[in-house]
C-alpha cells in the first residue's frame, strides 16, 4: 500500500536538525530510506540495542508525547488532529490523564474568553 503524502510540522525548536537531516535523505525518506512499508519505523526500531536501565525507543510513545505537548500549548483539536491524521479526538482522551492540570484562576480566564 502506498504512503498518502502529507506535509509535517515541525516543532521549531527541531526544524534546522530536521532540515539538515533531511537534506542528507535526498530522495529517500527521513525514516527507512526507500522502504515504502508501513512499519518501516517499527523494524528500524526493534534492531535497535537499548543500554540497561533505559526505555525502549517507542515510535507510538514518540507520537503520544508529541500529542501530550500540544493539547498542555493549547493546540486546537480540529488542527491537531488533521496534524496527526486523526479522523477524531477519541486518541487524545486517553493523553488526557497525563496533561498538567493549569491552575484554577488561568482556567477560569480560558473558560470566560478572557485569556491573551
Amino acid at each position: 500500500m502506498e504512503p498518502h503524502p502529507r506535509s509535517v510540522v515541525a516543532l521549531a525548536t527541531w526544524e534546522h536538525s530536521l532540515m539538515a537531516l533531511a537534506a542528507t535523505a535526498g530522495h529517500d525518506f527521513l525514516v527507512g530510506g526507500r522502504s515504502s512499508s508501513n512499519h518501516r519505523t517499527g523494524h528500524l526500531v526493534e534492531r535497535l540495542i537499548v543500554p540497561t536501565g533505559h526505555p525502549p525507543l517507542s515510535p507510538a510513545r514518540l507520537r503520544s508525547t508529541w500529542q501530550l505537548w500540544h493539547l498542555e500549548s493549547g493546540t486546537r483539536l480540529p488542527e491537531l488532529c488533521q496534524a496527526a491524521g486523526l479522523r477524531g479526538t477519541g486518541v487524545l482522551g486517553d493523553l488526557l490523564q497525563y496533561a498538567e492540570p493549569l491552575c484554577e484562576h488561568v482556567t477560569v480566564e480560558m473558560l470566560r474568553d478572557n485569556w491573551p
